[in-house]
């Protein structure tokens, strides 16, 4: 708890420091509301017809007179999620009770209770980013995280890899390297040279029961202190071919307290990431592997998607395998989807789904059609000195 604070304290000199010599303060508030409503023939699998998110972003910025930008970020966010699937975490067997990965957060034992509709703040920090590059403190996702590139696709919510909101509750494809969630951390990125930046992460404590990376959700999951995260991120545009290039790799270690029986004393990850636009089309994929801080428990997933704009119409394929020697699993994704913008601030996307795993019980499954829609709102802005 003393690191935790010393993190806040830091990050609060920083930006006290800067205020005097600041200009005027601009704040800013969007509203997201997201439903997913599904129709899933599924198979030795419970599919929910009607998942949703709501989420309130509230950005505060000033610049000083050096031109340092200083703010602050604070994210509330409520989601129904697949009762059985809270966080990713995910119990796909029958057998006695065991350990889940410390990183993939799946288990092959049997599922644990229901989870309903659930609320966090889950994002609070503060940052300061100049000319020797960005420092952030507070509740924020790491580096290997923020620095992801993978898959285009025309869905927000439940898409083949790394879902915010998964009806069929059989997604088990995870390449965007969020070891940690929102735990508080200490982080720096250093400055775009050449359209490349690096940057790394500290977390003290990556204990929670996040919405989208829960640590802490099935009995056996291992606690992950000290946590490290090291990544670059690459974005360029080729003007004689018109073609964007962006592309990721990251690497990441964290102690495990009180570990459980067959446990490693740390897990480590390593992931790669890119994404590629051009003549109209946008293509990309991204592979993750972690020793999920077992032996012999290695986890593995990879996608790949591509995407093209058709009179204002985002069309998209993805697909996605996943392996977990721990949770003795293996899982398969696809989708084909569309999305168009009906009015400002509208969005609708239409997909058809295909989710299959392989478990010690068997085979579970479930395809169909998924519709996602969203709503934006600026709700509140306002600039003052």
């Amino acid at each position: 708890m003393r690191t935790v604070s010393s993190l806040w304290l830091l990050a609060a000199l920083s930006a006290g420091g800067g205020m005097a010599a600041a200009q005027s303060i601009d704040a800013e508030t969007d509203i997201e509301a997201g439903l997913v409503a599904s129709a899933i023939d599924a198979d030795n699998s419970d599919a929910e017809s009607l998942l949703y998110e709501l989420s309130l972003d509230t950005r505060l910025e000033t610049i000083r007179d050096d031109g340092t930008k200083i703010g602050a970020r604070f994210t509330l966010r409520g989601q129904r999620d697949h009762p059985l699937r809270p966080g990713f975490a995910g119990a796909f067997g029958g057998g006695a009770p065991g350990p889940a990965g410390a990183f993939s957060g799946l288990s092959g034992t049997a599922p644990v209770a229901e989870t309903g509709m659930r609320a966090r703040l889950e994002t609070a920090y503060i940052e300061m980013d100049g000319g020797y590059g960005e420092l952030r403190a507070g509740k924020d996702r790491g580096v290997a995280s923020r620095f992801h590139e993978g898959a285009p696709s025309a869905l927000t919510y439940s898409g083949t890899a790394n879902p915010f909101l998964d009806p069929s509750g059989l997604k088990a494809v995870r390449t965007d390297h969020d070891l940690t969630g929102p735990s508080l951390k200490l982080s720096y990125a250093s400055p775009r040279i050449l359209g490349l930046r690096a940057g790394v992460s500290y977390t003290p404590d990556a204990g929670g029961n996040h919405l989208d990376r829960s640590l802490s959700a099935l009995p056996g999951q291992p606690d992950l202190t000290n946590a490290l995260e090291v990544a670059a991120n690459l974005s360029r545009t080729l003007r004689s071919s018109r073609t964007r290039i962006e592309a990721s790799i990251g690497w990441s270690i964290a102690e495990i307290a009180a570990a459980p029986f067959g446990a490693r004393e740390d897990v480590t990850t390593f992931s790669l990431g890119a994404n590629i636009e051009t003549a109209g089309f946008e293509l990309g994929g991204s592979w993750l592997r972690s020793d999920n801080g077992f032996r012999s428990g290695d986890y593995e997933a990879w996608e790949v998607g591509i995407a093209r704009d058709l009179g204002g119409t985002t069309v998209s394929a993805g697909y996605g395998e996943a392996d977990d020697q721990l949770a003795a699993l293996s899982s398969r994704s696809m989708n084909i989807a569309a999305s168009r913008e009906l009015w400002d601030g509208l969005d609708v996307a239409i997909s058809w789904q295909d989710e299959d795993v392989d478990t010690r019980g068997g085979n579970k499954s479930g395809s169909g059609i998924v519709v996602e829609i969203t709503l934006t709102s600026d709700f509140f802005e306002m600039s003052a000195n």
